[in-house]
């Protein structure tokens, strides 16, 4: 029968993973750490500023882009509460994680999308990512 033989996948995959650890560790924590480094640099971008200080820039950027005030009072009040609950640390490194994060997305997807746009076949290989 077919299934009297298994295919180790299992086994490739973790000689695979192996293989990559033995020759490729010295790429991947200069990865890592130019990664750490940035998104640390956002981090002490973000908590550089006196919390008020930053609420009103975030809450301010909240208005400019809506133009309604019970989204900028909700940001300033939830902003407020973070503060109080002193988890004022911990939100900031997570900010710090999604912009970059963001920011990482945008630079890749933008550029694939354009060529995508322009070239059917390219468009045909990643459509299924």
């Amino acid at each position: 029968m077919l299934t009297d033989q298994k295919i180790p996948l299992g086994e490739y995959i973790a000689a695979f993973v192996d293989w990559l650890t033995a020759n490729g560790a010295d790429y991947f924590d200069a990865i890592a750490s130019t990664l750490e480094m940035m998104i640390h640099g956002v981090t002490f971008a973000l908590t550089w500023f006196n919390p008020f200080v930053l609420i009103g820039l975030i809450a301010a950027l909240a208005h400019f882009i809506q133009r309604k005030w019970g989204l900028t009072v909700f940001v300033i009040l939830s902003f407020l509460l973070i503060l109080n609950l002193h988890y004022w640390q911990e939100t900031m490194e997570t900010l710090a994680q999604v912009l970059f994060a963001t920011l990482v997305c945008v630079v890749i997807g933008v550029p694939l999308g354009i060529i995508a746009a322009h070239k059917p076949l390219f468009y045909t290989i990643i459509r299924p990512l």
